[in-house]
């Protein structure tokens, strides 16, 4: 399609349109690239105040309980839960760049206790799950967007984002669960 467009600018003779299209374009993404590295940058200084003062383990541990239910106990080790623990936390506070290092290494300790390594585990899927749900209290990713195109209210997206995060969650957990009966 930007190769037809390209040729029927230069056709129509309106090839500075293209150019100095390409150009804004290139420039509203560096800026939007700068504001989302400032914003990251922001939250995951925040996290590390967190992490450095021990509340986000705390947060996390508080999981525990949770992921006891939904998780099967007997393919879970304690450094797994810790992990997986740790990386709902900060997806739920909003950090989810700040998440990813946990999230790979709870993969790595549910496969360490795996009994099938060619296959996900169903703890494996039901994390996936979680992550892709991704339950937040704060989108910080999706208000900073919604500001830096100029929103009214950034913020309104909130309720939404817990509506349909739960939905989704709650549905993805049923079926998971119903599907692992099945198999």
């Amino acid at each position: 399609m930007i190769a037809i467009s390209i040729i029927v600018a230069l056709c129509m003779g309106t090839s500075g349109n293209i150019i100095t299209s390409i150009m804004e374009s290139g420039q509203n993404g560096i800026e939007n690239i700068i504001s989302l590295i400032a914003m990251t940058c922001f939250w995951s200084g925040i996290f590390n105040i967190f992490e450095n003062t021990s509340a986000i383990k705390k947060f996390a541990m508080s999981f525990k309980k949770i992921l006891y239910k939904i998780f099967d106990k007997k393919e879970l080790s304690d450094k797994s839960l810790e992990y997986m623990s740790m990386n709902i936390a900060t997806n739920v506070i909003g950090v989810g760049n700040a998440s990813t290092v946990n999230g790979i290494k709870a993969m790595e300790a549910l496969q360490e206790v795996n009994p099938v390594k060619a296959l996900p585990s169903d703890n494996m899927a039901t994390f996936v799950l979680i992550n892709t749900a991704s339950l937040q209290l704060i989108p910080t990713s999706m208000i900073a967007m919604r500001a830096l195109y100029g929103s009214n209210n950034p913020s309104a997206i909130i309720v939404p984002v817990w509506i349909v995060t739960v939905i989704a969650l709650i549905v993805g957990l049923v079926t998971i669960k119903i599907l692992n009966r099945k198999m």
